[in-house]
C-alpha cells in the first residue's frame, strides 16, 4: 500500500469507491472524475467522509439486513489507508466522520469490526473504551 497524501485523497476515494460519484458531480457540479482533481477538492475531507462515505454508504450498509459486503471491505480498506497515512489531517478525519459516526443512533457499529483493518480496529477500540462502551469480547482485551 503506497503513501497517501491529502491532496490525493479525494482522487483515491472515487476510485475505491465509485459509489461516491454522485456526491462528487453534485457538490461540484461537474463529472466526478474531474471533481476530485479540482486543485482544493481535499480541503473538504471532512465534510467528505460524512457526506460521500459514511452518510450514504457504510452506516446504510451496517443498517441493511443483506449489506454488500464487497463494499464494506472497499470503505474499511480505504479508511485504514487513510488511518495508516502520515497525514495528521486523514487520520484525524477518519477518526471523527467514521470512527465516531458508528456510535450513532441505531448503528449497530459491531457489524463494522469484521471489515476494519489494524490501525481501524484499533482506535475504534481505543474510542470505545473512551467513551466507556463495553463491547465483550473486544474491550475487555
Amino acid at each position: 500500500m503506497s503513501e497517501i497524501s491529502e491532496e490525493e485523497f479525494p482522487r483515491l476515494l472515487l476510485d475505491i469507491i465509485p459509489e461516491t460519484a454522485e456526491y462528487f458531480a453534485d457538490k461540484y457540479g461537474m463529472p466526478a472524475p474531474e471533481a476530485v482533481r479540482v486543485e482544493d477538492t481535499w480541503t473538504d475531507v471532512y465534510d467528505i467522509l460524512t457526506d460521500a462515505l459514511m452518510e450514504p454508504i457504510i452506516i446504510p450498509e451496517l443498517r441493511s439486513d443483506s449489506p454488500d459486503l464487497e463494499l464494506l471491505q472497499r470503505c474499511f480498506d480505504f479508511t485504514e489507508q487513510l488511518m495508516t497515512s502520515k497525514s495528521g489531517t486523514l487520520k484525524e478525519a477518519v477518526y471523527f466522520q467514521v470512527i465516531e459516526a458508528l456510535l450513532g443512533e441505531d448503528v449497530p457499529f459491531q457489524k463494522a469490526f469484521p471489515y476494519m483493518g489494524k490501525k481501524t480496529w484499533e482506535r475504534t477500540v481505543r474510542m470505545l473504551k473512551d467513551y466507556e462502551v463495553d463491547v465483550p469480547g473486544v474491550t475487555d482485551r
